[in-house]
């Protein structure tokens, strides 16, 4: 036995050592199951503000590089990094905010802060949902807390105080901003393939190289603003990388602005495993602005659009996720991320997290904001039979893709929304390493080997979200 084996065990015991004092000190509350929220009227009313989220360069102080190993110290910057904020109403005194940041992403915790401190805002009226994507830039500062300086390869908490109080209160900043300039007009849906945009080293069916655009023109011929999604990681600067930069959002929101005159708030979409494709070996960060420009280009050439109508319909939906992984609660005990503790007598650590999901029609036009990085096939599926799947198990153990609980093939996903919880794989290719479960990567039965499942919360987190979500649509009807 070597001493990752041993650690291992340790990390075991001391997660569910306090898994079992959670379990008698902490009461779980039932969810209860809301019903839709909805605004609607004669047209729609659009907002859009951005703002520059620049840690203080003449500080001194250390920020962490997000995304890859952790202890990564920033050592300059490329790109200026932003949050941006939309406002949408129906032409009412009612209406939702949808932001997204140049971050790898936050907890549920930080969140519900910039929900309470836009929610204390006196100039914003009506606000019934604020939601909060992520461009998930893997050349970000850290505000999750897993890239801080590790020991014995555990990551401390790298979130710099200072960063994330500046971060929080740009969030209600751009909030109310994007409420004071909302313009009636109205509001569009398309969608491009992207072939050959998309890379992974999983083996699945579909890529889902597709993009997605809702497009707001405003009636007084002012600048429109694009919302975009994509599946794709933003990590080509890879782990070697100790520069601040956007990654490939940042050229693909300039390639836009500059060509149309159009503002673009970006978030991710099904993203588990993928990644934009390389498209130079030679200079990565050529690469980036080639897919900037890729990615730009095709939401520029959507062509075959449809109208949406003026109603806005949502359930927000908080759900309890089973913790099995060991390493992840280890950390949370620890503080180097934001955590609260529930029990769970099912999961290997005695925990679960509390998250959540918000599911969204914009007219006709579905949308699901999920926690974490969910694969492709979770979403949209075409999963691996037993004799190509990872665990030879066949795919009637995974739980329903969501599209098809949704009833639409078209949904539009939001990954990293509101909550960063890991990964959500496909039960029939979850494999964890025999001895160091959580701690160390896997090879599987090819010799593939799997990553993924080391920061996920465990192989029942599709079940879960499955399950939440099959409730959702059912009381969203």
């Amino acid at each position: 036995m070597d001493i990752m084996d041993l650690a291992s065990k340790a990390i075991k015991k001391v997660s569910s050592s306090y898994g079992k004092k959670i379990q008698k000190t902490v009461i779980k509350q039932d969810i209860t199951r809301n019903s839709a929220v909805i605004i609607n009227g004669e047209k729609y009313s659009l907002g859009f503000s951005r703002d520059e989220i620049m840690p203080d360069l003449s500080s001194g102080k250390t920020y962490y590089i997000a995304g890859h190993g952790s202890g990564h110290k920033m050592e300059d910057v490329k790109t200026p990094v932003y949050i941006h904020a939309v406002w949408i109403d129906c032409g009412k005194n009612e209406g939702i905010l949808w932001l997204s940041a140049d971050i790898i992403g936050l907890t549920n915790t930080e969140v519900n802060i910039i929900r309470n401190r836009i929610s204390s805002s006196k100039i914003i009226k009506g606000l019934k949902s604020v939601n909060f994507s992520c461009t998930h830039s893997h050349s970000g500062i850290d505000t999750v807390g897993y890239w801080g300086k590790p020991f014995l390869s555990i990551p401390s908490n790298g979130k710099a105080p200072d960063y994330m109080e500046m971060l929080f209160e740009k969030a209600k900043k751009v909030s109310e901003e994007a409420y004071l300039n909302k313009k009636e007009g109205r509001l569009f849906s398309g969608r491009a393939a992207v072939p050959g945009g998309l890379f992974t080293k999983r083996k699945f069916s579909d890529k889902h190289e597709i993009l997605t655009r809702l497009r707001f023109v405003p009636d007084d011929g002012s600048d429109e603003t694009w919302l975009i999604n994509v599946g794709a990681h933003p990590n080509t600067l890879g782990g070697n990388n100790r520069s601040l930069s956007g990654e490939y959002p940042y050229f693909m929101r300039n390639e836009i602005k500059e060509r149309t005159g159009a503002n673009v708030l970006f978030g991710i979409g099904a993203l588990g495993g993928m990644d934009a494709a390389k498209l130079d070996d030679n200079d990565l960060w050529n690469a980036v602005y080639l897919q900037g420009k890729m990615f730009a280009q095709a939401a520029i050439d959507i062509e075959d659009e449809r109208e949406l109508d003026p109603e806005i319909k949502f359930i927000k939906r908080s759900f309890y996720l089973p913790v099995d992984n060991n390493v992840l609660a280890f950390l949370a005990i620890l503080g180097t991320m934001s955590f609260t503790p529930f029990p769970d007598k099912t999961s290997e650590t005695g925990l679960s997290t509390k998250t959540e999901m918000t599911y969204m029609t914009l007219g006709d036009q579905k949308l699901l904001f999920l926690p974490g990085e969910s694969f492709v096939s979770t979403v949209y599926g075409g999963y691996s039979d037993a004799e190509t799947s990872a665990t030879g198990e066949g795919e009637e153990i995974n739980a329903r893709p969501l599209a098809e609980i949704a009833g639409d093939p078209e949904i539009i996903v939001y990954g990293i929304t509101n909550d960063m919880t890991g990964y959500c794989v496909d039960k029939n290719n979850f494999i964890l390493n025999p001895t160091q479960p959580y701690l160390n990567t896997a090879n599987d039965r090819f010799n593939d080997r799997h990553y993924h499942e080391t920061n996920s919360m465990g192989p029942r987190t599709q079940e879960v979200i499955a399950k939440t979500f099959k409730e959702v649509v059912e009381d969203f009807k």
